[in-house]
Parts: structure tokens; C-alpha cells; sequence
């Protein structure tokens, strides 16, 4: 069957809807004219939807499962879920999510976006590069884009192309298959997946394999050994330095970034941001990486670029409340803390930064809970809370006072709150006027600065 054709009349259901990766898939569905249905534990984030005409439950809704057309899951729904029990009872199809985003995108062309940072924020850079170019473009992404009205920017037919976040999270980018690939850097993550760095990074190869052209990334050892296991011929290098797509005279300031980029032709362009970081300028340097690859022409995306405002929860300035700023990030590994505490200082150069962290997955923590802390001894004052378990169960031993004792063995100053329902009563004794507030993972630690500040407006789905 094809899930997102609108010939049946029954709803399409999802299970995990308020997932980032599920409310795209629910939206360019509804946006079809398919009836939508879905249902969370948490449907805070289902403003979109709702608003498209999605009906949204929370908890459950075997009564929608057992009557729609087919199911979806997200990987992070575990089994005995009763909507997966109703539908199965029923013979209603249950889909994972990856199978749903490959049959999706089977119908047009499929640029991928990989990699083990900054996935989200290049797919939407590239998706709006893209645009502009003159390409029709369908965009799907993790995080949600203010201007797009949610986490997918849908645009032409079923048959134009696609630019997609491509997970490496239970295999799932292997279900695509990529004109165009991007991995911006490869590093250990997941392995809870795969079982080691080798298996993860032979994953990589497969998927940058079936692409006619790969865009690599230079700033990581996994992501050249991926770019060496492929053909010369279809690999373009990007970065600093002397690389297919380069990026040099970088300079930086409080209000963002500009650099030089080298194109594969040779010639030069002059990019600029709003957005912070040299890591930013990394994931647009593979946008117009990524234009050129398409046969179009990248000059035309420049504009689009220095409009890029961002992405919810990556870098997302939530305002000043009590001469407090207050910035939200997903960042969950020490490759993405580094770099979120480096875009901080520059975009707040004159602040103190207060960085709380809540680590992400027990299995990551034992696995990188020091390089963890090592990271977040750069903030002025670093405040931990414990492990927000997402899908897994607890690890012996393994706490978020791994992390802070890491930050205090390198230096750092920090402050350990293992009760996550403490936190913002022991965040707000420390903070003061004029610090930069920096909420950093992947769980609900976002939720900190409504806590603190419920005047703020922290909706993402309105925004």
C-alpha cells in the first residue's frame, strides 16, 4: 500500500506523534489530503498538527488504530503499546517510522543529510538554499522552522525532491536511498545500535555509498575514513582548509559569522550568518555543497543563508526576562556541547554563562559521561541534573555525578542537582542579572526556562 496517497478514505495513524521526525511525516500527510491521527505522552509540541487538522490524543487511542488505513511508529515506542496491541488486533499494517519516510520519499529524488552533529540545522539550511536556487523542495527535519509552520516545508508534488534528515538511529537511514549525501562528521554515538564504532561507520559507508555524489565533512578522523572507503570520484570534501568545498577567512562576531567559500568549480563566494558558530558555517558550506551537486547554482542560496534564523532548540534565543538571556539547545554529546558553549561566548561575549545540562540515555552516559564534563567545564558555572532515561532502563553506577565530577576534575565550576522536580529552585538561587541562562540536552530540560520564567514564551509549535 502507499501510506501517503489520499485514495483511502480511513485515517492514517501515529504512534509518537509529538516526535520531531513523526510530526513531519503526520503534516505532509495531512497536507494531502489524508485524515491524521496520532497520540504522545507528551503532546505539548502538536500545535501544527493540531492546527493542520490532525486529531491528537494523549496517552493513547487504540479506538484510532484499530480503524485506520495503517499505523506508524516511532522507534522510541516500545512494544505492548496499546495502540500497537488494537492495530495488530485489527490487522491494521504497523509501520516504522523509517520504512513510512522511505516509501515517502521513493517517489522523487532524496538528498540525505547524515551525520553525527548538526543534521537537523543543515537539512534545514539546505532545504532553504535549495529553494532559492529555484529547485521545488520538500524539506523534512528534526527540529521544528518557525517559518515553515512546523518540521517539514512542503512544497510542488510527490515527484519533485526531497531533502531529508537521515537518522543513523536504529539503522534507519539505510531505508534511503540518496541521490545526494551528506554526512557533516562521524562520530561514536548509538552504539547501543550497532555495537561498535567499526559497525557504525561501515553503516555510514552503505548510505554515502548509494548516493552519485557524497558530501563529507573534514573535521572529524570517522568521517575521512568514511570519505576514503568511497570512489574519489563521487566524494566532495568540505571544511577548512584545501578541500573540494572550503571555507577560510572565518570571522566572527557577536551578531554572527562570515567566511569565504571555495566552490567545486573554484570560484569563491562571500557567505554570512545570523547564527553563531564556526560549526554553522561548516553546515552551510555543505548547503551550497549541496546546490552545486543539483546542477544549480549556488550564488542564488547566499541570500537565503544570511536569513537563516534557526532552529527550535538548536541555539534558540528564548528572550531576556530579569536582564537573564535565555537560550535553548538540544546538545547531548560533547562534540555538540563544545560547540554550543563556543557559539555562546560569541554571540554573549560579555555574559557569565550558567550551562545546565541534563545527560541523554544511561548507555551514552557510561559511555562518554567524562568527555561530557570535560565540555561543560568551558561555561562560567555548569549545573547538572540527572540522566533523563528517555527509552532505557537504568545503568548501575551510572548518574549524572559521573558528568559533574568530570567538569570539576577539569576545572570547572558546578554545581550537582540530581533531582530533576529541584532544579529550577536551585537554578534560580544561582543565576543572576546579566548571566546568559544556557539549558543544554535532549530531554526535558528544555522545560527549564518556562519553570523558571512562566511568562516566556517557550510554545514551539506557535512560533
Amino acid at each position: 500500500m502507499n501510506l501517503f496517497l489520499p485514495s483511502d478514505p480511513r485515517p492514517l495513524h501515529f504512534i509518537g506523534i509529538g516526535g520531531a521526525g513523526m510530526g513531519a511525516l503526520a503534516l505532509i500527510a495531512q497536507s494531502r489530503g489524508i485524515q491524521v491521527t496520532g497520540s504522545d505522552a507528551d503532546i505539548s509540541g502538536c500545535g501544527d498538527l493540531v492546527r493542520a487538522g490532525a486529531l491528537v490524543f494523549e496517552g493513547s487511542a487504540p479506538e484510532k488504530a484499530g480503524v485506520a488505513r495503517a499505523v506508524v511508529v516511532s522507534a522510541a515506542v516500545p512494544s505492548g503499546h496499546p495502540d500497537i496491541d488494537a492495530a495488530m488486533a485489527r490487522r491494521v499494517p504497523v509501520v516504522p517510522r523509517k520504512v513510512a519516510l522511505a516509501e515517502l520519499v521513493s517517489s522523487g529524488r532524496c538528498v540525505g543529510i547524515a551525520g553525527t552533529h548538526g543534521k537537523t540545522t543543515t537539512t534545514v539550511m539546505t532545504t532553504e538554499a535549495v529553494a532559492a536556487a529555484g529547485l521545488p523542495v520538500t524539506g523534512i527535519a528534526g527540529g521544528r522552522v518557525a517559518s515553515w509552520g512546523g518540521n517539514a516545508r512542503i512544497a510542488g508534488t510527490e515527484r519533485d525532491l526531497f531533502v531529508v534528515e537521515a537518522d543513523e538511529y536504529d539503522q534507519a537511514f539505510l531505508t534511503l536511498q540518496p541521490e545526494v549525501a551528506v554526512i557533516t562528521n562521524v562520530e561514536a554515538d548509538h552504539l547501543e545500535c550497532y555495537g561498535s564504532l567499526e559497525a557504525l561507520e561501515q553503516a555510514f559507508v552503505t548510505f554515502a555509498g548509494r548516493a552519485r555524489r557524497a558530501l563529507v565533512g573534514n573535521d572529524s578522523p570517522g568521517a575521512e575514513r568514511i570519505a576514503t572507503a568511497l570512489p574519489d570520484s563521487r566524494v566532495w570534501r568540505f571544511g577548512q582548509g584545501g578541500v573540494d568545498i572550503g571555507l577560510d577567512r572565518i570571522e566572527q562576531h557577536a551578531a554572527g559569522s562570515s567566511a569565504t567559500v571555495t566552490l567545486p568549480d573554484r570560484s569563491a563566494v562571500s557567505l554570512e550568518l545570523q547564527v553563531p558558530g564556526v560549526h554553522n558555517l561548516r553546515n552551510a558550506t555543505a548547503a551550497l555543497g549541496v546546490v552545486a551537486a543539483l546542477g544549480a547554482e549556488p550564488r542564488r542560496a547566499l541570500s537565503a543563508l544570511s536569513a537563516f534564523a534557526g532552529v527550535g532548540r538548536r541555539f534558540e534565543r528564548l528572550g531576556e526576562i530579569g536582564g537573564i538571556a535565555l537560550v535553548d539547545d538540544y546538545a547531548h554529546h560533547p562534540t555538540e556541547i563544545r560547540a554550543t558553549l563556543l557559539a555562546a561566548r560569541q554571540a554573549y561575549p560579555n555574559r557569565r554563562m550558567v550551562a545546565v545540562f541534563q545527560p541523554h540515555l544511561y548507555s551514552r552516559t557510561a559511555e562518554l559521561g567524562e568527555e561530557m564534563g570535560r565540555a561543560l567545564s568551558q561555561a562560567d558555572l555548569a549545573v547538572v541534573t540527572d540522566v533523563y532515561a528517555a527509552r532505557e532502563k537504568p545503568i548501575e553506577g551510572v548518574t549524572g555525578q559521573r558528568v559533574a565530577d568530570a567538569t570539576r576534575d577539569a576545572g570547572g565550576a558546578v554545581v550537582y542537582e540530581p533531582n530533576r522536580a529541584g532544579l529550577a529552585r536551585r537554578v534560580r538561587e544561582l543565576v543572576r542579572p546579566g548571566d546568559l541562562l544556557l539549558t543544554l540536552g535532549a530531554g526535558d530540560v528544555t522545560r527549564l526556562a518556562r519553570e523558571l520564567f512562566p511568562e516566556i514564551d517557550t510554545d514551539r509549535s506557535s512560533r
